[in-house]
């Protein structure tokens, strides 16, 4: 049984995984569109494409969830890093024929943002296995969205430095150059979880999702994948949109919005990790947090300008950044330990599979630029209304009738 000090030393290295991997996984979210474009891809092919992507991350998360639960969260996590490296890997190699289809297999795309290199298969269960205080737990996920969120910038700094690099060598093999890059972060990643620390415990050899779950988990699929369908037509190419609705802009612009909104989505993560909260008053932030995420894209699709559509998206970002983490804690809040891997893989997997609507996002572009962001933003904002019917509202009835009970 490791000791709690070894727990929390071995948190710093789940840390410094967490914080290389957004490096590369942000650079890899908003390149990977505009690479396959230079290669020649239309939009549809591309939202296609990133539909792949999507569905091999459901399978990923769904298998690695299941598997946690049986040899333990951070091997899990481990072998999850297998396939981003595996992907980037072929994108620094490779530029044509079968083997670039290869690139779909490791998560790589499907919306760029602060959050996206801070979780994978295992990482929530290993927070909730590891600290089974809520206010505890909100503080560890905050911590792993804010660092997350932070070195995502370098990301977001590789995206603005494709240009520089273009001039000395071409498009193409600047963007080869700069998924290298993060080929080599993904493998500090990988090594580093070696070093995280996981509480033993009996690990569940049979069956798959206890009764005692079964009921908090159909809550949270439904929330998540409504949200997801609303994430899916409208994130995944948000940089190809970028590039096609603002001509004006170019990489290093692109990469600079996304950037700041990297440092927005840490700020408002580190604010969520340092404000107590539970119950009624942590589901009423992350219904309202998703509410305010679509209504921004609705303003963002009809801008005029880049800078307003850049600044709107920033702000969204910050409010992402804010909601996470309660929505994270609720999320492993009303499974039993065992089910952890299990349930939150099939939370997530929920997510991914309403976000294989990623390709219809060209098609939808190519009908009406505005089209994925308005259609995507409008689902999201109900996908708000409806975590507050299954959670909001359900705390706030619990409440009612315990102050009931307690006065009889």
């Amino acid at each position: 049984m490791f000791s709690s000090d070894k727990i929390e030393r071995g948190f710093s290295f789940l840390l410094i995984s967490r914080a290389v991997r957004s490096g590369a996984l942000s650079f890899s979210a908003i390149a990977y569109p505009l690479y396959l474009k230079i290669l020649g891809f239309s939009n549809l092919y591309v939202g296609f494409l990133v539909g792949f992507v999507v569905v091999f991350t459901v399978i990923q998360t769904m298998i690695l969830g299941v598997l946690g639960d049986r040899i333990g969260y951070k091997y899990a996590m481990i072998i999850s890093e297998i396939f981003p490296l595996v992907s980037t890997a072929v994108l620094f190699l490779v530029t044509s024929g079968p083997l670039l289809y290869l690139s779909v297999i490791g998560g790589i795309a499907g919306g760029p943002g602060g959050m996206r290199g801070a979780f994978s298969p295992g990482s929530t269960a290993l927070v909730a296995k590891n600290w089974a205080d809520p206010n505890d737990r909100v503080k560890k996920l905050g911590l792993m969205t804010t660092i997350g969120s932070l070195f995502a910038i370098v990301g977001g700094a590789m995206v603005i430095s494709r240009t520089s690099v273009a001039g000395f060598i071409g498009n193409a093999a600047s963007y080869r150059i700069l998924f290298g890059i993060s080929f080599v972060l993904l493998f500090v990643s990988f090594i580093s979880l070696f070093l995280v620390m996981e509480r033993d415990s009996a690990n569940k050899k049979t069956g798959f999702i206890g009764r005692g779950s079964v009921r908090h988990i159909g809550k949270t699929v439904v929330a998540n994948a409504f949200n997801g369908a609303g994430i899916g037509i409208s994130m995944p190419i948000l940089s190809l949109w970028f590039a096609e609705s603002y001509p004006s802009s170019t990489t290093t612009t692109i990469g600079a919005v996304f950037t700041i909104s990297y440092l927005s989505t840490a700020i408002g993560s580190y604010i969520s990790s340092r404000y107590k909260r539970r119950g009624e008053k942590a589901a009423k932030i992350g219904s309202y947090g998703r509410m305010l995420q679509g209504l921004l894209l609705v303003p963002l699709a009809f801008s005029p300008y880049f800078l307003i559509a850049g600044v709107l998206y920033i702000i969204r970002a910050g409010i992402a950044g804010f909601g996470l983490p309660s929505r994270s804690n609720i999320n492993v809040s009303g499974l039993k330990e065992g089910d952890y891997g299990a349930g939150t893989g099939l939370q997530a997997s929920a997510a991914r599979v309403a976000q294989t609507t990623s390709g219809a996002s060209g098609a939808l572009m190519d009908i009406y630029l505005p089209l994925p962001e308005i259609a995507g933003g409008i689902i999201q904002f109900f996908a708000g209304v409806a975590y507050y019917d299954l959670f909001a509202r359900k705390k706030k009835e619990e409440k009612v009738e315990r102050v009931v009970a307690a006065t009889k």
